[in-house]
Protein backbone atom coordinates (compact mmCIF):
# COMPACT_ATOMS: atom_id res chain seq x y z
CA UNK A 1 0.00 0.00 0.00
CA UNK A 2 1.18 3.50 -1.40
CA UNK A 3 0.43 5.86 1.85
CA UNK A 4 0.91 10.22 0.85
CA UNK A 5 0.83 13.12 3.20
CA UNK A 6 -0.43 15.65 1.15
CA UNK A 7 0.63 19.60 1.80
CA UNK A 8 -0.02 22.49 0.11
CA UNK A 9 2.28 24.95 -0.98
CA UNK A 10 2.55 28.65 0.51
CA UNK A 11 0.89 29.69 -3.29
CA UNK A 12 -1.45 26.65 -3.33
CA UNK A 13 0.04 25.99 -7.03
CA UNK A 14 0.97 22.62 -6.16
CA UNK A 15 0.54 19.57 -3.72
CA UNK A 16 2.87 17.35 -1.90
CA UNK A 17 2.77 13.56 -1.77
CA UNK A 18 5.77 12.97 0.89
CA UNK A 19 8.14 9.89 1.60
CA UNK A 20 6.22 7.51 -0.77
CA UNK A 21 8.02 4.37 -1.04
CA UNK A 22 9.07 3.44 -4.51
CA UNK A 23 11.50 0.28 -4.07
CA UNK A 24 10.33 -2.85 -3.78
CA UNK A 25 13.98 -4.00 -3.24
CA UNK A 26 14.77 -1.19 -0.70
CA UNK A 27 11.92 -0.19 1.03
CA UNK A 28 13.10 2.41 3.31
CA UNK A 29 13.94 4.73 -0.08
CA UNK A 30 11.27 7.27 -0.02
CA UNK A 31 10.57 9.93 -2.87
CA UNK A 32 8.58 13.44 -2.57
CA UNK A 33 6.31 14.29 -5.68
CA UNK A 34 5.11 17.78 -6.04
CA UNK A 35 2.37 17.88 -8.70
CA UNK A 36 0.79 21.26 -10.25
CA UNK A 37 -2.74 22.23 -9.34
CA UNK A 38 -5.55 22.59 -12.12
CA UNK A 39 -6.11 21.72 -14.95
CA UNK A 40 -7.51 18.63 -16.22
CA UNK A 41 -5.48 16.71 -17.80
CA UNK A 42 -2.12 15.14 -16.74
CA UNK A 43 0.99 16.58 -16.68
CA UNK A 44 4.98 16.29 -17.26
CA UNK A 45 7.02 15.08 -14.48
CA UNK A 46 10.84 15.01 -13.71
CA UNK A 47 12.62 13.22 -11.63
CA UNK A 48 15.40 15.73 -9.56
CA UNK A 49 18.79 13.57 -8.45
CA UNK A 50 20.17 15.43 -5.73
CA UNK A 51 24.57 15.58 -5.63
CA UNK A 52 26.37 14.58 -3.09
CA UNK A 53 29.76 12.90 -4.12
CA UNK A 54 28.03 9.68 -4.38
CA UNK A 55 27.02 8.88 -1.21
CA UNK A 56 23.46 8.25 -0.27
CA UNK A 57 20.86 10.86 -0.37
CA UNK A 58 17.93 11.60 0.57
CA UNK A 59 16.83 14.27 -2.03
CA UNK A 60 15.52 16.70 0.40
CA UNK A 61 18.38 19.53 -0.47
CA UNK A 62 16.59 19.62 -4.13
CA UNK A 63 13.50 21.22 -3.09
CA UNK A 64 13.75 24.60 -4.95
CA UNK A 65 14.16 22.21 -8.18
CA UNK A 66 11.18 20.82 -7.56
CA UNK A 67 8.79 23.75 -6.42
CA UNK A 68 9.82 25.58 -9.77
CA UNK A 69 9.21 22.68 -12.34
CA UNK A 70 6.10 22.44 -10.23
CA UNK A 71 5.28 26.48 -10.26
CA UNK A 72 5.46 25.89 -14.15
CA UNK A 73 3.09 22.99 -14.94
CA UNK A 74 5.42 20.26 -14.27
CA UNK A 75 5.64 17.73 -11.57
CA UNK A 76 9.14 16.98 -9.95
CA UNK A 77 10.32 13.94 -7.53
CA UNK A 78 12.74 14.30 -5.06
CA UNK A 79 14.35 10.70 -4.54
CA UNK A 80 16.54 9.14 -2.06
CA UNK A 81 19.19 6.65 -3.57
CA UNK A 82 21.90 4.45 -1.89
CA UNK A 83 25.68 5.42 -2.16
CA UNK A 84 29.38 4.51 -1.70
CA UNK A 85 31.15 3.32 -0.23
CA UNK A 86 28.62 0.17 0.36
CA UNK A 87 27.09 0.37 -2.83
CA UNK A 88 28.19 1.32 -6.19
CA UNK A 89 26.95 3.12 -9.19
CA UNK A 90 24.92 -0.08 -10.43
CA UNK A 91 22.53 -0.13 -7.13
CA UNK A 92 22.35 3.76 -7.57
CA UNK A 93 21.21 3.91 -10.89
CA UNK A 94 18.77 1.00 -10.25
CA UNK A 95 17.40 3.29 -7.60
CA UNK A 96 16.93 5.77 -10.01
CA UNK A 97 14.99 3.56 -12.76
CA UNK A 98 13.18 2.23 -9.77
CA UNK A 99 11.76 5.45 -8.86
CA UNK A 100 10.84 6.43 -12.31
CA UNK A 101 9.17 3.09 -12.89
CA UNK A 102 7.41 3.63 -9.57
CA UNK A 103 5.89 7.03 -10.82
CA UNK A 104 5.30 5.78 -14.22
CA UNK A 105 3.16 3.02 -12.53
CA UNK A 106 1.42 5.62 -10.01
CA UNK A 107 0.61 7.65 -13.48
CA UNK A 108 -3.20 7.49 -12.80
CA UNK A 109 -3.46 8.12 -9.34
CA UNK A 110 -1.27 11.17 -9.14
CA UNK A 111 -2.34 12.49 -12.81
CA UNK A 112 1.24 12.17 -14.52
CA UNK A 113 1.85 11.46 -18.18
CA UNK A 114 3.82 9.01 -18.22
CA UNK A 115 4.82 9.30 -21.93
CA UNK A 116 6.29 12.62 -20.67
CA UNK A 117 9.36 11.73 -18.57
CA UNK A 118 12.48 13.58 -17.62
CA UNK A 119 15.14 13.55 -15.13
CA UNK A 120 17.75 16.51 -13.58
CA UNK A 121 20.42 16.75 -11.23
CA UNK A 122 23.86 18.77 -10.33
CA UNK A 123 27.07 16.85 -9.51
CA UNK A 124 26.84 13.54 -8.52
CA UNK A 125 22.57 13.86 -9.78
CA UNK A 126 24.41 15.34 -12.93
CA UNK A 127 26.40 11.89 -13.55
CA UNK A 128 23.13 9.69 -12.80
CA UNK A 129 20.63 11.92 -15.01
CA UNK A 130 23.17 11.69 -18.39
CA UNK A 131 23.48 7.52 -17.49
CA UNK A 132 19.52 8.00 -17.52
CA UNK A 133 19.36 9.23 -20.52
CA UNK A 134 22.13 7.07 -22.20
CA UNK A 135 19.65 4.06 -21.56
CA UNK A 136 15.69 3.12 -22.18
CA UNK A 137 15.85 1.82 -25.81
CA UNK A 138 19.14 1.13 -26.06
CA UNK A 139 19.13 -1.31 -23.62
CA UNK A 140 16.18 -3.27 -23.67
CA UNK A 141 12.29 -2.95 -22.82
CA UNK A 142 12.74 -0.34 -20.58
CA UNK A 143 11.11 2.74 -21.52
CA UNK A 144 13.41 5.95 -22.08
CA UNK A 145 12.90 9.52 -20.54
CA UNK A 146 12.07 12.61 -22.87
CA UNK A 147 14.61 14.53 -21.85
CA UNK A 148 17.31 15.43 -19.67
CA UNK A 149 19.16 18.88 -17.92
CA UNK A 150 22.83 17.80 -16.33
CA UNK A 151 24.51 20.61 -13.85
CA UNK A 152 27.94 19.91 -13.34
CA UNK A 153 28.54 16.32 -13.77
CA UNK A 154 31.36 13.76 -14.50
CA UNK A 155 30.51 12.36 -17.77
CA UNK A 156 33.97 10.20 -18.08
CA UNK A 157 36.17 9.67 -15.38
CA UNK A 158 38.93 8.73 -17.35
CA UNK A 159 39.26 11.47 -18.94
CA UNK A 160 38.86 13.38 -15.46
CA UNK A 161 41.94 11.96 -14.16
CA UNK A 162 44.25 11.62 -17.31
CA UNK A 163 43.76 15.05 -19.13
CA UNK A 164 46.22 17.55 -18.20
CA UNK A 165 43.76 20.44 -19.36
CA UNK A 166 41.20 18.81 -15.98
CA UNK A 167 43.82 17.77 -14.10
CA UNK A 168 44.76 21.17 -13.18
CA UNK A 169 41.49 22.36 -12.07
CA UNK A 170 41.64 19.46 -9.62
CA UNK A 171 44.05 19.80 -7.01
CA UNK A 172 42.52 17.52 -4.60
CA UNK A 173 42.32 14.89 -7.74
CA UNK A 174 44.26 11.57 -5.39
CA UNK A 175 41.15 11.99 -3.32
CA UNK A 176 38.75 12.48 -5.95
CA UNK A 177 40.41 9.27 -7.65
CA UNK A 178 39.60 6.99 -4.26
CA UNK A 179 36.34 8.19 -3.75
CA UNK A 180 35.06 7.81 -7.53
CA UNK A 181 36.49 4.41 -7.21
CA UNK A 182 34.80 3.32 -3.93
CA UNK A 183 31.27 4.44 -5.74
CA UNK A 184 32.30 2.73 -9.10
CA UNK A 185 33.24 -0.67 -7.66
CA UNK A 186 37.04 -1.13 -8.76
CA UNK A 187 40.51 0.73 -8.38
CA UNK A 188 41.21 3.09 -11.27
CA UNK A 189 42.67 1.90 -14.31
CA UNK A 190 42.05 3.99 -18.15
CA UNK A 191 40.83 0.63 -19.32
CA UNK A 192 38.41 -0.32 -16.88
CA UNK A 193 35.04 -1.96 -17.40
CA UNK A 194 33.38 -0.71 -14.33
CA UNK A 195 35.14 2.94 -15.09
CA UNK A 196 34.10 2.99 -18.77
CA UNK A 197 31.18 1.60 -17.81
CA UNK A 198 30.10 4.60 -15.54
CA UNK A 199 30.85 7.29 -18.00
CA UNK A 200 27.84 8.41 -20.15
CA UNK A 201 29.96 9.89 -22.46
CA UNK A 202 31.12 6.77 -23.75
CA UNK A 203 27.67 5.50 -24.95
CA UNK A 204 25.66 8.10 -26.67
CA UNK A 205 23.85 7.11 -29.19
CA UNK A 206 21.39 8.67 -31.70
CA UNK A 207 17.93 7.63 -29.73
CA UNK A 208 19.24 9.14 -26.79
CA UNK A 209 17.07 11.95 -25.64
CA UNK A 210 17.59 15.83 -26.03
CA UNK A 211 19.83 16.47 -22.92
CA UNK A 212 21.32 20.26 -21.85
CA UNK A 213 24.22 20.52 -19.70
CA UNK A 214 25.17 23.08 -17.58
CA UNK A 215 28.31 24.29 -16.03
CA UNK A 216 30.68 26.78 -14.71
CA UNK A 217 34.10 27.57 -16.02
CA UNK A 218 34.94 28.77 -12.18
CA UNK A 219 33.73 25.12 -10.93
CA UNK A 220 36.55 24.08 -8.14
CA UNK A 221 35.03 20.59 -7.91
CA UNK A 222 34.24 18.86 -11.70
CA UNK A 223 36.29 20.26 -14.81
CA UNK A 224 33.95 22.39 -17.05
CA UNK A 225 35.46 20.34 -19.83
CA UNK A 226 33.34 17.69 -19.08
CA UNK A 227 30.28 19.13 -19.81
CA UNK A 228 32.01 20.07 -22.86
CA UNK A 229 32.88 16.96 -24.26
CA UNK A 230 30.12 15.16 -23.15
CA UNK A 231 28.35 17.96 -25.72
CA UNK A 232 30.13 16.64 -28.35
CA UNK A 233 29.69 13.06 -27.46
CA UNK A 234 26.19 13.78 -28.00
CA UNK A 235 26.75 15.75 -31.21
CA UNK A 236 28.89 13.31 -32.88
CA UNK A 237 26.49 10.06 -31.90
CA UNK A 238 23.47 12.25 -33.47
CA UNK A 239 21.41 13.29 -30.87
CA UNK A 240 20.32 16.86 -29.46
CA UNK A 241 22.32 18.54 -27.01
CA UNK A 242 22.54 21.54 -25.66
CA UNK A 243 25.55 23.46 -24.01
CA UNK A 244 25.09 26.27 -21.30
CA UNK A 245 28.77 27.52 -20.43
CA UNK A 246 29.08 30.69 -17.58
CA UNK A 247 32.09 32.29 -16.69
CA UNK A 248 31.05 32.04 -13.05
CA UNK A 249 28.63 30.55 -10.71
CA UNK A 250 30.92 28.02 -9.58
CA UNK A 251 29.99 24.34 -8.31
CA UNK A 252 26.56 25.46 -7.75
CA UNK A 253 25.70 26.86 -11.53
CA UNK A 254 24.78 30.26 -10.06
CA UNK A 255 26.27 32.78 -12.45
CA UNK A 256 25.21 36.36 -12.19
CA UNK A 257 22.11 37.47 -13.54
CA UNK A 258 21.22 34.04 -14.94
CA UNK A 259 18.33 31.77 -12.98
CA UNK A 260 19.39 28.60 -14.73
CA UNK A 261 16.07 26.68 -12.83
CA UNK A 262 14.42 28.74 -15.54
CA UNK A 263 16.71 27.66 -18.09
CA UNK A 264 16.17 24.11 -17.08
CA UNK A 265 12.45 24.84 -16.16
CA UNK A 266 12.26 26.56 -19.82
CA UNK A 267 14.44 23.58 -21.56
CA UNK A 268 11.86 20.84 -20.22
CA UNK A 269 8.67 23.15 -21.05
CA UNK A 270 10.01 22.36 -24.55
CA UNK A 271 10.86 19.08 -24.77
CA UNK A 272 8.18 17.82 -22.32
CA UNK A 273 5.40 18.84 -24.86
CA UNK A 274 3.98 21.83 -22.72
CA UNK A 275 5.04 24.37 -25.45
CA UNK A 276 2.31 22.28 -27.76
CA UNK A 277 -0.61 23.10 -25.21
Amino acid sequence: MVISLVSESHGGDFSVHADLSFSGEVPELKLDLFVPQGGSGPVPCVVAIQGGGFLPQDGKRFRPFAERLAENGIAAALIAYRGRPEYTYRETLKDVWSSIDFLRSQASRFRLDPDQFGVTGRSAGGTLAALVAIRGSKDGPRKEIQAAVCFAGVYDFVSRFTREEQLALQPRSKVKIRTNGEWIGSEFAIDDPDWLAASAANHCHKKMPPIMLLHSKDDPVVPWQQSRDMHDAVKDAGANSELNLYETGGHGVTPENIDTLDVMTSFFQEHLGLSNR
